[in-house]
């Protein structure tokens, strides 16, 4: 909890000292995410997919031209649900994965105005992200009978790491100076297995969004 707020205060900090005369944008979207793990020595890629949502604030510094950056800070929960039966359904197995991660892009834009209301831009750069949350709830059945368990994943389970660097890119639009529509890819460079050996896991997202511009 400490560190998440560390977090949460040195964000704020940072985009407290941004220049007044940043636009400031306020925006939330779709994230689809891919938790991939690999042992070293054998090209078989395990990989499961979460969805969930995210919202945040950026400010849009202009740099010359039509070059921009916008740093900012964001809040993204993602889900993931499973489940199986054996015995003719006699058992059955059911599982909710659940993550909030804090994430702080700086991302650089470049684009043109194609007329005064519709602006098209390409933009990437890498952003700092930290899990807050992650955990599973298990149920369990027998003959009716059923039973949960909550696992905390950075607790419970062995190596796996809050932290990760996320770089990206993407494409998007302003229309009239009010309304952002982006959509991007993001690829996670650091292997979330903490405890070495031979396993690598990286997490990757596709995201789409749209953002008021003030």
């Amino acid at each position: 909890m400490k560190k998440t707020l560390s977090i949460f205060v040195a964000a704020m900090l940072l985009l407290a000292a941004v220049p007044s005369f940043a636009q400031v944008q306020i925006g939330a979207g779709y994230v689809s995410s891919s938790d991939r793990v690999r042992v070293s020595n054998n090209t078989e890629v395990e990989s499961t997919p979460s969805n969930g949502v995210y919202g945040g604030v950026g400010f849009t510094l202009p740099l010359g031209g039509d070059l921009a950056v916008t740093p900012g800070i964001y809040y993204s929960y993602l889900t993931n649900r499973s489940a199986s039966s054996v015995a003719g359904g006699i058992i059955a197995v059911a599982g909710e994965k659940e993550e909030h991660y804090v994430n702080v892009p700086i991302h650089f834009n470049y684009g043109a105005n194609f007329t005064p209301k519709f602006r098209f831009f390409f933009f990437g750069g890498p952003a700092v992200s930290y899990g807050v949350i992650s955990r599973t709830t298990v149920s369990g059945s027998i003959l009716g009978f059923s039973a949960n368990t909550v696992v905390d994943n950075y607790r419970d389970v062995s190596g796996y790491g809050r932290w990760d660097v996320m770089v990206g890119g993407g494409m998007g639009f302003d229309l009239v100076n009010r309304l952002r529509l982006t959509v991007g890819y993001d690829f996670g460079l650091m292997n979330r297995y903490i405890d070495g050996g031979d396993y690598d896991r990286h997490r990757q997202q596709l995201h789409a969004g749209l953002a008021f511009l003030f």
